[in-house]
């Protein structure tokens, strides 16, 4: 089954609003935190910090700031404990610092705004640096600004507040202290588009469907595995790394250059899905 990034944002565009209660409204009534506006307060009491502390209690604090956490439960909700993990790098966090480690341990982080990626506002465009993180939503077509839900924010302006008291949407300039964590989905969606955008590579690639291509292939690259891209081009996201003899599923799709000759395959490697570069791979006879 295919992990599609609007999944994750249709949840969080159905948080935008909710207001964290106070420390007295929680005391009175701890069900006040299922309430989007009732109890409201600057005590980082949340329905979003309550949920993950119960299902991850190692990592995620129940009363504490929640920015990180409101991700960590949006990406829960859409997918549950263990594709959520694995989905952010492998692991949940309340940390900002911790969670965009994770994503760059694994090749994930870097300074490209991407529909459904999760991103990190930092002091010194370092992991070390980050204090703020939301989720985006949309990216600009000149690539400078991107429109966020974020947690833990100021309902209204532009400053990037990493304390505030409630679920915002935002629009937010791309900078140099501004990094981007890439979830490992598998929708075929382009970098700048959502996962439904005509103009997505899954929906590209289908222009050039050739049941010829379909089959079992093995990876046959000398040593290093064989990067799986979000799409057609050594320039795209990677979404896994599939091990030298590693076996693929490819469906037919494929990426053609400019002379014609196939050079890329939509293929299905356990349960991620992508593009591999036909040069790598070799078709199991049957």
């Amino acid at each position: 089954m295919g992990h599609d990034r609007n999944k994750v944002i249709k949840i969080a565009e159905g948080e935008v609003g909710y207001l964290e209660k106070s420390a007295a409204a929680y005391k009175k009534d701890p069900g006040i935190l299922d309430h989007k506006t009732a109890g409201a307060g600057y005590d980082n009491y949340t329905k979003y910090g309550r949920d993950m502390h119960r299902v991850y209690p190692s990592t995620m604090d129940s009363h504490a700031a929640w920015c990180d956490a409101f991700i960590d439960w949006c990406f829960y909700q859409a997918y549950g404990v263990s594709t959520a993990k694995s989905l952010l790098g492998g692991n949940f966090d309340d940390y900002t610092v911790a969670s965009a480690g994770m994503y760059a341990k694994h090749g994930a982080l870097d300074k490209k705004p991407e529909v459904g990626a999760q991103i990190f506002f930092t002091r010194n465009g370092q992991v070390s640096g980050c204090y703020h993180t939301g989720l985006v939503i949309a990216v600009a077509s000149d690539g400078k600004t991107v429109t966020t839900i974020e947690g833990n924010t100021s309902a209204t302006g532009t400053t990037i507040e990493a304390n505030g008291g409630c679920v915002a949407k935002k629009t937010r300039s791309v900078t140099a202290n501004t990094l981007f964590g890439h979830p490992a989905y598998n929708d075929g969606a382009s970098d700048r588009t959502s996962a439904s955008d005509k103009t997505s590579d899954k929906t590209e690639a289908a222009k050039h469907y050739d049941r010829k291509e379909a089959g079992t292939y093995y990876v046959c690259t000398k040593s290093d595995p064989l990067m799986m891209r979000a799409g057609a081009g050594t320039n795209r996201k990677i979404i896994v790394r599939v091990p030298k003899g590693g076996k693929v599923q490819c469906y037919g799709y494929y990426n053609l250059d400019k002379d014609g000759v196939t050079k890329w395959l939509y293929c299905k490697y356990i349960n991620h899905v992508g593009y591999l570069s036909r040069s790598y791979l070799r078709r199991v006879q049957a």
